[in-house]
């Protein structure tokens, strides 16, 4: 199995465990559970057991966005596709964001929380653009610019600019030290520069002060992963800062299961988190459970998807269409 493929799959199931526990304490989910090493009952939105949730539904719907390669909005027309679908769980920032429609939805959405929302809702789905292909300099770019379709406050570009950064960088040092390979993440972020990418998503005359609350939001970025990387968990709110320090940290364990774990146990928003951790061990090769395979599902059906689908039976095939339609938009765009 091919990398990019193995990251979708570990997200997926990863999401799946975690969704029974979202929105409660971790005391009352070892109280009814004990330790999870299974899809459980229980999830506020109704998912079955083995149904991954939003998150990895709107990565599969990005995807999706990136096989059709109909334009340099292909993935915003999948995003909406699913939105309009009535998925049972969506975020509120998303769900603002998409009901605009446009490539400006999601700076009207943040605009009109007073530009102080810095919610999850992009981190989680933007290891689409690692399990597409893009790598490098363009890997960066474009992890700016599908996060900006619904979360365009720079502390959401930028934490999800440092994971795809430390996906890449987990794929070409498989044998590094995490930390280390973490900070060579964390260099790149630094000298990455947003407004570039940026520019179709901000409103004319807004870029000079968008620009100035960039390097503050990096500092938090930064302070967070190195937080994380220390081994060190504050929260697993929906705040983006708090999603990403938190799966940096999980994800230290040493194999599978030992990462998603204790981001399931912890709950709140433990469906996310544990996608996120997801994403970086399977990045890191770590090998999904053999149980956790069968009943892998996504918990909602629009365009292009069946909720009673395998997830299992459609991995290789949405990376590789995925991929496919990046290669094709690129040709389309020069």
């Amino acid at each position: 199995m091919q990398r990019n493929e193995h990251v979708l799959l570990s997200l997926a199931a990863a999401d799946a465990l975690g969704a029974a526990t979202e929105m409660q304490w971790a005391a009352d989910i070892e109280r009814r559970y004990g330790l999870i090493h299974t899809y459980q009952p229980g999830s506020p939105f109704g998912f079955e057991p083995g149904e991954a949730t939003d998150d990895t539904q709107m990565t599969v719907a990005t995807l999706i966005g990136y096989a059709r390669a109909e334009d340099p909005q292909g993935v915003l027309s999948a995003l909406l596709d699913w939105v309009d679908a009535y998925p049972p769980d969506v975020g509120n920032l998303t769900r603002q964001a998409l009901r605009h429609r446009s490539l400006l939805g999601a700076f009207h959405a943040w605009a009109a929380t007073g530009r102080d929302n810095a919610g999850n809702g992009g981190l989680m789905r933007v290891a689409a653009a690692f399990i597409a292909g893009f790598r490098g300099d363009a890997l960066l770019a474009e992890a700016a610019r599908i996060t900006a379709l619904t979360h365009i406050d720079p502390r959401c570009i930028y934490a999800s600019v440092f994971l795809c950064a430390l996906l890449e960088e987990l794929e070409a040092h498989p044998a590094g030290a995490y930390t280390v390979v973490g900070e060579r993440a964390l260099a790149r972020t630094h000298n990455f520069e947003p407004l570039p990418t940026l520019a179709g998503s901000l409103p004319p005359g807004e870029e000079a002060s968008y620009a100035r609350r960039l390097p503050n939001a990096l500092m938090q970025v930064e302070h967070s992963v190195t937080l994380g990387l220390a081994g060190t968990v504050h929260s697993q709110s929906g705040y983006v800062l708090d999603t990403l320090q938190a799966a940096v940290a999980h994800a230290r364990g040493t194999d599978w299961l030992a990462c998603v774990q204790p981001a399931v146990m912890w709950g709140h928003d433990s469906d996310t988190v544990a996608c996120v951790v997801g994403a970086i061990v399977g990045a890191r090769g770590l090998e999904v459970p053999a149980h956790l395979l069968p009943d892998l599902r996504l918990g909602h059906t629009w365009r292009d998807w069946h909720r009673s689908w395998p997830f299992v039976t459609f991995t290789a095939d949405l990376a590789r269409d995925a991929a496919v339609g990046v290669a094709r938009r690129a040709d389309i765009v020069r």
